[in-house]
């Protein structure tokens, strides 16, 4: 297997995963909360909590999208369903995040 063949079909979720992990540093390091929720909204209640809450979230989606880059050289209909599957995860548990440290 080339490097080649392996930016083919596993690029796009490695992209991810380094988008995720950046984001993540932003938030549990940084504590930059105004980086994912933008300068429009209000500010949060409590920014530790909120960013230290979704720094994690992240690293979630990060490991998700790391899974799926390796499952699509199995079964690329496994690699999309784990996907979805954690995508929807996120989106729960992000909400839940939003209502209890979200402003």
């Amino acid at each position: 297997m080339t490097v080649d063949t392996i930016i083919e079909q596993a690029g796009i979720p490695l992209l991810l995963l380094v988008i995720c992990v950046y984001y993540a540093i932003r938030l549990i390091v940084l504590h930059d909360s105004q980086a994912i929720r933008g300068k429009n909204k209000p500010p949060v209640k409590d920014e530790e909590a909120y960013c230290k809450a979704g720094g994690k979230l992240l690293l979630f989606f990060g490991a998700a999208t790391f899974l799926m880059a390796i499952l699509v050289f199995v079964n690329v209909y496994v690699a999309v369903a784990e996907i979805i599957i954690c995508t929807v995860i996120l989106g729960i548990l992000w909400k839940r995040m939003e209502d209890q440290y979200g402003g």
